[in-house]
């Protein structure tokens, strides 16, 4: 995405939407996430690679989360 990363994108969405459910995908490694304070232990995070059948599970939590 030009000029914006996935956690910019879903705060722009999340102003439009409030209470959206997202999940985040990322190859990094956890101390670059944590590091660079891309994410926040409120989003729901899945480290790449990443098994068609965990993807499906974990998206399916996400939409369940009241």
């Amino acid at each position: 995405m030009p000029k914006k990363n996935g956690k910019e994108a879903f705060e722009k969405i999340q102003m439009m939407k409030p209470g959206i459910k997202a999940l985040f995908m990322s190859g990094y490694s956890d101390d670059i996430i944590h590091k660079k304070g891309i994410l926040e232990k409120r989003l729901t995070l899945i480290m790449k690679p990443v098994s068609p059948t965990d993807l499906i599970r974990k998206i399916r939590e996400v939409l369940d989360k009241t």
